[in-house]
């Protein structure tokens, strides 16, 4: 069976990058995250906005270190092991124009966080998703739709996680910013609805109906 399955673009790409001019350096990059909800009300439907501020401070430990902090990294999400014509496509909003977009299906692991990485569970495999490049002022024009072949299966369970992307020294790996977990915490179970697209339900980025959160995330360079 086919099941299609789409993201909604809610990372703003901000791209940090240099040499380190003394020792022990902090180097800090903040991320912008926002996301729209449909809320069931007694009256009917709302919508709720929500934003999030999301502070990386890279720690580098050695002078002359060059570093890359990109707010938009991989989307990452662990599949069933049998998933397989694993496909992504971009779909612009104004436009509808399409785009194919890279994916690295059953990867063997993902550098998650500096010195560990992360490994698909039994019957599991992972795929890494390259969100497509845009203008920072364009960031939520696109819908990325993920697609793949299933044998029959009354539920589907997965796991995904929205990065930002960290190289210090020669070395990279990627840092959960949805949820903010350092591991594939959050668990989505759908029934596929017959081929037919349906949405991906982000994680609420701010507690209850609060509006705006923010959050520090200290990073270590290499691994």
């Amino acid at each position: 069976m086919l099941v299609r399955e789409r993201f909604e673009a809610v990372q703003v790409p901000h791209r940090v990058a240099g040499t380190t001019s003394r020792a022990g350096q902090v180097v800090p990059n903040d991320c912008t995250i926002s996301a729209v909800y449909k809320v069931r009300e007694a009256t009917g439907t709302a919508f709720l906005t929500q934003s999030k501020l999301v502070h990386l401070r890279l720690r580098v430990p050695r002078k002359g270190t060059t570093y890359e902090l990109e707010c938009l990294g991989p989307l990452v999400v662990e599949l069933p092991a049998d998933a397989s014509e694993v496909k992504a496509t971009a779909r612009d909003l104004s436009g509808g124009r399409h785009r194919s977009l890279r994916v690295r299906a059953h990867a063997p692991s993902v550098r998650l966080v500096t010195g560990r990485r992360l490994r698909p569970t039994s019957r599991k495999q992972l795929a890494v998703v390259e969100w497509p490049r845009t203008p920072a002022s364009e960031y939520d024009d696109y819908l990325v739709e993920l697609a793949f072949q299933l044998p029959k299966a009354p539920l589907v369970r997965e796991r995904v996680v929205y990065t930002a992307s960290i190289s210090c020294g020669g070395s990279s790996y990627v840092q959960p910013v949805v949820p903010p977990t350092n591991d594939l915490g959050f668990v989505n179970a759908f029934s596929n609805p017959r081929g037919r697209p349906f949405e991906f339900i982000l994680p609420r980025i701010a507690s209850g109906i609060s509006a705006h959160s923010e959050s520090t995330q200290r990073l270590a360079c290499g691994g």
